[in-house]
């Protein structure tokens, strides 16, 4: 396999590794750019070895596969797979060539036949379900060799007879309703089957706005730190929300009598995203003696966390979701969080990761948000978190817990303005779902924020809130 970086900075610690389709190289794809990533795209299949030294450096590694990449991605990465926070596939399945769940065999063996300079271009055309799509693309065109593209479908099918099986742990598969190439039907049974979540776009084809799905799916962990670091002081006050749902998860918990599921004197507590404490305090009141690491990807320890002399509390700034990889198996008795999952590329990593490092009799207890989470936000500014509906909440649920409390509910804020909705997200931190734009350009979105029948201006929270058992 070949790569390029289209995207760097020396300051960028996490990774998006962009598998392009058959037929490809880095052209269509130079200009890609997500703050706090790099990008690097990989193509070539004719085998499935490369150096993953490439990467090396970096905390954090996510996966947007496209095509046959979806193919190639699944076959490579095994050696890398314990940095891999997201994987999503795009127009492609881990069977590319399969009458049922890939390319029908006759229509690939088809165009491996009868592949030549003439059939390439008309492929080409192909990939795109709008002319504007293709002549995009046609600015920016691959440049590989007729002879390499030929092996390239030779190596693909027939399947290698010795190689690791596919990597199957996807986190979104997104389809291409008129996808030329790839039979939307087959995706769709094939992802369905191994029970990855999928979203259809009605009226995209083969080829994808990569740039967009970057946009939406891949977390800027950089913008919400500095975001969340910035409304700390205001945070307590500005989020009733977020007060009432720490205060219903601790409810809950004292319900399921989670304190007693651990042992009350020596627990050992992980709290991801503790703010400004919260939960902590709730937490470090009713577990005497327990051992607490506190973290979270902004500020300082929480005001008052030392007055609990009974308890020894570290705090620590970091990344959750990669630092969980740290962690040796078996040595946690609760893991906690509240409002801060969502912020996640993977969330069904984290749980599968929380899985491991519980002991038996373990507690996985936290909050989140659900699909059409500040909906009237998103119709305004077009920008949002890529979250789960509670259904694909309890989906990724894995084998070995046991469910002791799933709540979903939804809370509505009014505000007397439009600009009172803005500034309460800034002041609490959730205006972290985009940079760019000027003054005229929050101007426009405020201005366009209407009002309710009742004259007030509303946003919608939907919290759920989730508790589970390690069994055995």
């Amino acid at each position: 396999m070949q790569y390029k970086f289209v995207s760097s900075s020396e300051s960028n610690d996490s990774v998006i590794i962009l598998f392009a389709g058959w037929a490809m190289d880095n052209n269509p794809f130079e200009g890609l750019h997500r703050d706090g990533y790099d990008i690097v795209v990989i193509w070539d299949y004719r085998d499935f070895t490369i150096d993953w030294g490439i990467v090396a450096r970096y905390r954090e590694i996510c996966i947007l596969a496209w095509s046959m990449g979806v193919y190639a991605a699944s076959m490579s990465t095994h050696a890398i797979d314990s940095r891999i926070t997201k994987r999503i596939a795009v127009n492609g399945t881990l069977k590319p060539v399969d009458n049922r769940n890939g390319i029908p065999v006759r229509i690939f063996l088809g165009t491996a036949d009868g592949l030549c300079e003439s059939s390439l271009r008309k492929f080409y055309r192909r990939l795109a379900a709008e002319r504007v799509d293709f002549e995009r693309f046609q600015n920016h065109q691959p440049q590989r060799d007729i002879k390499e593209l030929a092996d390239e479908l030779a190596a693909i099918y027939p399947p290698p007879l010795l190689s690791n099986p596919p990597v199957g742990k996807w986190d979104l598969a997104i389809i291409g309703r008129m996808d030329a190439i790839f039979p939307a039907v087959n995706q769709w049974r094939a992802w369905n089957e191994a029970g990855v979540p999928l979203t259809v776009c009605e009226n995209a084809g083969h080829l994808m706005d990569m740039q967009r799905i970057i946009d939406r799916h891949f977390v800027d962990k950089q913008m919400a730190a500095e975001r969340f670091g910035r409304g700390r002081r205001s945070y307590d006050s500005a989020a009733p929300v977020q007060s009432d749902i720490v205060s219903r998860l601790h409810k809950a918990m004292t319900s399921c009598r989670v304190t007693d599921a651990i042992e009350r004197r020596g627990a050992r507590v992980l709290e991801i995203g503790c703010g400004t404490g919260s939960l902590s305090h709730r937490l470090a009141r009713h577990l005497d003696s327990a051992s607490f690491e506190l973290w979270d990807i902004a500020g300082n320890a929480p005001e008052g966390i030392e007055d609990y002399p009974g308890n020894r509390i570290i705090f620590r700034r970091c990344d959750a979701e990669t630092a969980i990889s740290a962690i040796p198996s078996d040595s946690l008795d609760m893991i906690a969080s509240a409002s801060t999952i969502q912020w996640f590329n993977s969330p069904s990593r984290f749980m599968r990761r929380s899985m491991q490092i519980l002991g038996k009799g373990g507690i996985l207890a936290f909050s989140a948000f659900t699909k059409g989470n500040l909906a009237e936000v998103e119709a305004v500014t077009g920008r949002s978190l890529p979250m789960l509906t509670a259904e694909q909440w309890r989906g990724i649920i894995p084998a070995g817990f046991d469910l002791l409390h799933f709540e979903e509910y939804a809370c509505d804020m009014t505000f007397d303005s439009s600009i009172d909705v803005f500034r309460h997200l800034k002041a609490t931190g959730v205006n972290a779902l985009g940079r760019g734009g000027d003054r005229t350009d929050l101007r426009r979105r405020i201005d366009n924020y209407q009002p309710d029948l009742d004259g007030k201006y509303h946003i919608t929270y939907r919290p759920i809130i989730i508790i589970l058992k390690k069994n055995g």
